[in-house]
């Protein structure tokens, strides 16, 4: 038994007389001249260590040292850049008998860091380098190649120096409840990350070690806090180093917004190998509840030349007040690369679907000082009604004091340009094909615009849709590099059915026909009633084979003559519409109005024209519209009124455009008919009293009777 127990002693033995010739043998304190000395080498500040460096045996053989601080230059507040409530060095013993001080790690307790930056953009870490020394060489022969102490494995995992006898290696340090402030004054910014702990269970090349970090920040106005861990195989180059089993914890608040639920994860990654990785984040943003959730397969290459990202998903879900239903579902799928030596990013078999809407396509990024973006979207189908009976109902119908409502709406608004100062820092140019589009419930077939924003100036070269069996195409250009843009406008629609467009549109048609219309307009600023004030251009329209609709103009001329004559006007069945085979007109517009000289229409019995204006500005009209007889009107009983042939019977139309007056103006038509009757009276004396009845006399008496009768 005593055998026995001997033998189990040794060991104890053997180590406690390891302590104790480490603790006579080895000082610990010999080492802060040279920890003070290699800091202000490689730092050049100064370094305070205060207290005595001292040995621990629990639950490592190490050192402990009390508090250190590594100074700041002078003219900052805070005195120190760096400083920690206590250093704990674990050693590993065995080396120190050949003199060899093998620190396995350092662990900093209560780590301060303080970037500063002054107003003057001065920082606390300018000049922060180490001090250059001139190497000492020797080597008696010069043919020699140079020893390959200073690269061999060790080196690689492990900072060495000599002094006073003694080698020291670093392999790692580990933070605990450490912080870190950001100020600049310059900008008026203040970052603190607290609470920050690191721990790394080994430093060793080619081993998996397990990395674990948690911290807190105060951004001002947001707060964020971030918890992680992964493993790590640490290579002796960078492009074999991999990582797995990642996954990182994060929260996000702000006044807005508040996301306590962020993950990200990533399966594993070594470069030349496709990693799988997963992002996760579920808060309030605006009041709308959000849950995202995204999945991709990523490619690093060891050139890292071009990156790679496929099978891009993400499912967004947003729910609350003001959007479509109050719950929008949004995916997004897409493969792409990015060419780190072009600065390019491609993405293709782009996929975009949220509310009933798809779209497909490709997009490019070229990275300049202005990002270069380049676009090709396709839709099945766009219904803008359909969305928008989806958003929520306007609830502003609340019982609001009558004295405030009329000095609220009797205060004008003041019209102030909009900021299109985005618009400069764009290069963006593409095109966007719908195969079917409905808007205002105007229904538009393979509708295909091409359109590009370059640095303030916004083209649409190309917009063509089939519309009504007719078609529309347009070009447009809004330059807003000025403070008050400019813009242009060209715009043809050809052979549309107007009726059932005007129909869906309005509900109403008050044109039918096939219609031709083409506009040709500029004009600048962007305010509403500046827009219409300075617009000016002219408008075209050609329609054949249609009528107007609202008004029956022979059925108003043999109404109204009839009443005129003291005859008794009976009701009509007939339709209240004016039939013609053509209608066309030119409006020229210019101080938000459109004035015209030569509308146009004719039918089987009316020739009509028209001249006037119209206010688009206060949206009246003040039109004269001349309508002569060709063919044969029926009257009352069915009797022609063919002494009405051949006159002309001017209509006013004024009032606003919602509901415009007309009004025969019959002086005029009287005047023509008793003209008529008086040329007649004279050629039937002609006949009786020959050359006689040319005499200027009697031409004057009848002239003079005519005026005697309308005045």
């Amino acid at each position: 038994m005593k055998k026995i127990a001997l033998l189990i002693s040794i060991p104890f033995i053997a180590v406690i007389g390891a302590v104790l010739v480490l603790v006579l043998l080895v000082n610990p304190n010999e080492f802060k001249p040279l920890i003070t000395e290699q800091v202000e080498a490689q730092t050049g500040r100064q370094l305070t260590i205060d207290g005595d460096i001292e040995w621990r045996f629990f639950p490592s053989v190490g050192f402990s040292i009390g508090k250190m601080a590594l100074s700041n230059p002078e003219g900052f507040v805070e005195p120190n850049l760096v400083s920690f409530d206590n250093a704990i060095l674990d050693l590993n013993v065995r080396p120190l008998f050949q003199h060899e001080v093998s620190i396995g790690l350092i662990t900093l307790d209560g780590a301060s860091f303080t970037l500063h930056t002054l107003k003057n953009g001065v920082t606390n870490l300018d000049g922060l380098v180490a001090k250059k020394e001139t190497p000492k060489v020797e080597n008696n022969n010069p043919t020699a190649p140079a020893e390959e102490s200073d690269v061999n494995s060790e080196a690689s995992s492990a900072t060495s120096t000599e002094f006073n006898g003694w080698k020291v290696s670093l392999q790692g340090i580990a933070l605990t409840n450490a912080e870190v402030l950001i100020q600049d004054d310059k900008a008026g910014s203040k970052i603190h990350f607290s609470d920050m702990n690191l721990s790394l269970s080994q430093f060793i090349p080619g081993q998996w070690a397990e990395l674990n970090f948690d911290l807190k920040g105060d951004l001002g106005k947001q707060k964020v806090a971030l918890k992680g861990k992964t493993e790590l195989n640490i290579a002796e180059t960078l492009d074999d180093a991999s990582f797995k089993n990642v996954e990182f914890n994060a929260s996000y608040a702000d006044a807005v917004n508040k996301f306590n639920d962020i993950t990200f994860t990533i399966d594993q990654f070594s470069f030349d190998k496709w990693a799988n990785l997963a992002l996760k984040a579920k808060g309030k943003a605006n009041n709308l509840e959000v849950n995202s959730n995204s999945t991709f397969a990523l490619y690093v290459p060891k050139a890292l030349d071009l990156i790679k990202i496929k099978e891009f998903t993400s499912t967004n879900n947003v729910k609350g007040k003001g959007i479509p239903n109050e719950d929008v579902t949004a995916v997004i799928g897409f493969n792409s690369s990015f060419d780190l030596n072009k600065s390019f990013l491609k993405i293709d078999k782009l996929a975009l679907s949220a509310v009933d809407t798809d779209f497909t396509g490709k997009l490019s990024v070229q990275l300049n000082d202005i990002p270069k973006v380049r676009f090709d979207l396709r839709s099945p189908s766009i219904d803008v009604d359909a969305l928008l009976a989806t958003l929520p109902k306007d609830e502003s119908s609340k019982t609001v004091d009558s004295t405030t409502s009329t000095k609220a709406s009797s205060t004008p608004v003041k019209e102030v340009e909009p900021d299109l100062s985005a618009l400069k820092t764009l290069d963006v140019a593409g095109s966007i094909i719908i195969d079917k589009f409905k808007a205002n419930n105007a229904k538009m077939q393979n509708v295909t615009s091409v359109f590009s924003v370059n640095r303030g100036v916004l083209k649409l070269t190309k917009f063509h849709s089939d519309l009504y069996s007719g078609g529309i195409d347009m070009t447009a250009t809004l330059d807003a590099r000025k403070s008050v843009p400019t813009y242009s406008v060209k715009q043809t629609i050809k052979g549309v059915k107007v009726a059932p467009l005007l129909t869906d549109v309005t509900g109403e048609s008050f044109v039918e026909g096939t219609g031709n219309i083409a506009i040709n307009a500029s004009g600048k600023s962007l305010k509403p009633t500046a827009l219409k004030q300075n617009l000016k251009g002219k408008v075209s329209i050609n329609f054949a084979d249609g009528a107007v609709n609202g008004i029956n103009i022979p059925l108003l001329i043999r109404t109204t003559y009839a009443k005129v004559k003291g005859e008794k006007v009976k009701g009509s069945e007939e339709a209240e519409k004016t039939d013609f085979s053509a209608l066309t007109a030119d409006f020229y517009l210019a101080n938000g109005n459109a004035t015209t000289k030569n509308i146009k229409m004719v039918s089987p019995l009316l020739r009509i024209h028209g001249e006037g204006s119209a206010h688009y500005v206060n949206e009246t009209a003040n039109m004269l519209i001349k309508t002569s007889i060709v063919g044969t009107l029926k009257g009352q009983g069915g009797k022609d009124i063919d002494d009405l042939k051949d006159v002309t019977i001017p209509i006013r139309v004024t009032g606003s455009w919602t509901n415009p007056k007309y009004k025969l103006e019959f002086d005029d038509v009287m005047k023509q008919k008793a003209q008529k009757e008086i040329d007649r009276g004279i050629e039937k004396l002609e006949e009786k009293y020959g050359d006689k009845i040319k005499d200027e006399k009697v031409k004057d008496a009848a002239n003079k009777l005519l005026k005697g009768l309308f005045n």
